[in-house]
């Protein structure tokens, strides 16, 4: 089960996510300014910081299952591949949820990620391949081809809400 129990139990709660998510947020970033990890970090990024960090974050949330940065969905993330490997491709599956709980069946999902400390994005172009029904989209073509901190990031669109997520990855 990707969404935890605790976490479902609070979507169905409300508990309040809204205070704490999406003030003073800045707009979602349109499509025509995401990428895949390359090109100049001043000008071309997509939610990375703009200096590299030189070390791992003491307390780098490496949750599998959490609400997107406005809190317009719950999104959690599975691999298929148990353990992750280094140099093998293999596939995640997605599931999306908005906050009441409700199976996102109509997303629009953008793929992208790389390595924060080494500047550098996924050596491969994953993609949304399928939806598997009940909110799971088949994410494939992922590959990490060295051991460190790694991010998979998401750009989802459904409906009129648009918003992203990031998950940290060790290997």
């Amino acid at each position: 089960v990707l969404i935890p129990f605790a976490a479902q139990a609070q979507m169905k709660e409300g508990s309040g996510h809204d205070s704490k998510h999406g003030k003073g947020k800045k707009p979602a970033m349109t499509e025509d300014k995401m990428h895949s990890g390359h090109g100049d970090s001043k000008t071309d990024h997509d939610h990375q910081a703009t200096s590299i960090p030189k070390m791992m974050p003491k307390h780098l949330d490496a949750a599998l299952a959490k609400y997107s940065e406005e809190a317009k969905f719950f999104i959690g993330i599975t691999s298929k591949l148990k353990p992750v490997a280094i140099n093998k491709i293999h596939s995640w599956v997605l599931q999306i949820r908005k906050p009441d709980g409700e199976r996102v069946s109509n997303a629009k999902i953008h793929v992208s990620g790389g390595m924060p400390m080494h500047g550098h994005g996924l050596p491969t172009s994953p993609r949304v391949t399928k939806y598997l029904n009940d909110g799971k989209y088949l994410i494939e073509g992922v590959r990490f081809n060295m051991t460190g901190w790694w991010e998979l990031k998401f750009m989802i669109k459904s409906g009129h809400h648009k918003d992203k997520v990031t998950f940290n990855i060790i290997l």
